[in-house]
């Protein structure tokens, strides 16, 4: 359904990997188009960086479209100061997926880790700033999540085990990576139009970060994402997502004991043949390294990368809606 520009977020929280993933523009062509036609006005972030909202990224689709359509860049431009002067609506189509410009990054996720490791370690919440925010300038923020942080969780965590680091210092990497995703969380469109997904950790299970992460990425992508937090006790959850007509539930189990916790979700649901009940799904570290328990928990297991989770849920949303 077509949307007018107005009705899209100004809140500057993408990066300038994601707006070519998400438009098909090239940076080099993004920026001589600000610098020469000051098509978007992207804001900095304090070390200078770029962020973008979802109205920049649809006034490019709208662009895009336009030159598709065989205008000149300088004519699209004319059009819209033509539009803004006069006050005349701008309407975005919705678009699939467009082509992603090929630019391969100068350095692998993975190079990141360690300094950001060793900021974490040494308390130093400038210099972790510094690493993820250069971070986001060479990635899409899916891979920032996925191929940075959570590495960088897990050897902040074999470093406790390790006797390298100490409780307090794993605390700390925590609650700072925590607390970015969080404010990410709040940054995002709360889409009340959309089917609403909750999104918790097990009963018993207090390591958050993987299910935040999916919450994040799920309200990234337009999704109606409702985070739960830590230790959801499974009674409670049911019967908030029925009365809040939920469409799924996701929760995440990184133990064995909040894994099997959850074996008794999908009877709840479902209990007296309730018409429509939400699905669920569930994940974490538990079912990916011990598959047995895949088939002790009913319901959809999302894989153990939350990419192609988020592709999973799309598709049994979607499966829903039709009826299959």
């Amino acid at each position: 359904m077509r949307r007018q520009l107005e009705d899209y977020s100004d809140e500057p929280i993408y990066n300038m990997k994601a707006v070519e993933q998400q438009t098909g523009i090239s940076a080099a062509t993004l920026r001589a188009w600000e610098r020469r036609y000051m098509l978007v006005e992207p804001k900095r972030t304090a070390s200078g960086y770029r962020l973008y909202s979802d109205r920049d990224i649809a006034l490019l689709r709208w662009v895009r479209q336009q030159m598709n359509d065989g205008m000149t860049i300088s004519r699209v431009v004319a059009l819209l100061d033509s539009a803004r002067h006069s006050g005349e609506l701008i309407y975005v189509d919705p678009q699939d997926a467009l082509p992603q410009p090929t630019r391969d990054a100068p350095l692998p996720p993975s190079d990141f880790v360690q300094p950001l490791v060793q900021a974490l370690v040494s308390l130093d919440n400038d210099r972790a700033d510094e690493v993820i925010e250069q971070a986001f300038v060479l990635y899409t923020m899916s891979t920032v999540y996925v191929e940075l942080i959570t590495p960088t969780l897990i050897e902040i965590g074999e470093m406790w085990h390790r006797g390298e680091i100490s409780i307090s210092i794993e605390h700390f990497a925590t609650t700072y990576l925590r607390g970015r995703l969080l404010g990410l969380l709040q940054a995002y469109p709360h889409r009340h139009d959309m089917p609403m997904i909750m999104i918790g950790c097990a009963p018993g299970e207090r390591h958050e970060i993987g299910a935040l992460i999916f919450a994040v990425m799920l309200r990234q992508q337009g999704f109606n994402a409702v985070y739960l937090g830590q230790d959801v006790p499974v009674e409670d959850i049911v019967q908030t997502a029925l009365q809040e007509r939920a469409a799924m539930i996701c929760l995440s189990a990184n133990t064995a004991a909040s894994a099997l916790a959850l074996r008794h979700m999908q009877d709840l649901l479902t209990e007296g043949g309730r018409p429509n009940p939400p699905l669920f799904g569930y994940g974490g570290r538990a079912f990916d390294t011990d598959p047995s328990l895949r088939d002790q928990v009913a319901g959809y297991y999302l894989g153990n990368d939350p990419r192609d989770s988020l592709s999973l849920v799309a598709n049994l949303l979607r499966a829903g809606r039709n009826g299959t």
